[in-house]
C-alpha cells in the first residue's frame, strides 16, 4: 500500500509494458518512476504550498488514488481583474530575467512552476526576448542574459 510508504522511494514497475511502451512512443508517458517526485516537488516550488496542502497517495488491490489539494482555495488575487495584459507580461518577462541571472542552469519547467505559468508560456516569452539565450544543449547548456 502506498500510504504506508515514502512515495520517493517506491519502486516503479509496470503492470502492461506493451501499452507502456506504446505511450511512450506517442509522448504520453515520461521515463520510468518520475511522477511521484514531480508531484511532490511541483506542489513544493508553489508559494501557496503549506505542509497541509501536501499532496497525498492511497491504494488497494484495484486502484491508485492521488488527493492534489487546491493551493489556491481561500488566497486572495494580488491584482485586480482590470490590468492590461501588457504590464501583466512585461512582469513576466522580468521575472523570467531574474530565475535566469540567479541560476543559469534552471529549466524552463521549473521556471514554469515558480511563476504559475506553463512551460509553453515560458518558453513563447524567451523567444520573443532577444537578449536571452540558451548555450549548449539538454541539462549541460545554460541560459545567457546580454546586457541591453
Amino acid at each position: 500500500m502506498i500510504q504506508d510508504r515514502d512515495p520517493l522511494t517506491v519502486p516503479s514497475t509496470r503492470r502492461n509494458p506493451v501499452l507502456a511502451d506504446v505511450f511512450n512512443c506517442l509522448g504520453y508517458m515520461e521515463r520510468k518512476g518520475s511522477g511521484f517526485g514531480k508531484i511532490l516537488n511541483g506542489y513544493k516550488a508553489q508559494i501557496n504550498y503549506t505542509e497541509d496542502k501536501c499532496p497525498t497517495f492511497r491504494s488497494d488491490r484495484y486502484q491508485f488514488t492521488v488527493v492534489m489539494p487546491n493551493l489556491n482555495c481561500g488566497v486572495t488575487q494580488g491584482v485586480s481583474q482590470d490590468v492590461s495584459q501588457d504590464v501583466a507580461q512585461d512582469d513576466l518577462d522580468a521575472k523570467i530575467i531574474a530565475l535566469i541571472k540567479r541560476n543559469n542552469k534552471i529549466s524552463t519547467e521549473k521556471m514554469g512552476m515558480m511563476l504559475g505559468v506553463s512551460t509553453r508560456t515560458v518558453l513563447r516569452r524567451i523567444k520573443k526576448l532577444d537578449n536571452v539565450h540558451y548555450i549548449g544543449r539538454g541539462f549541460s547548456g545554460h541560459w545567457e542574459v546580454e546586457n541591453q
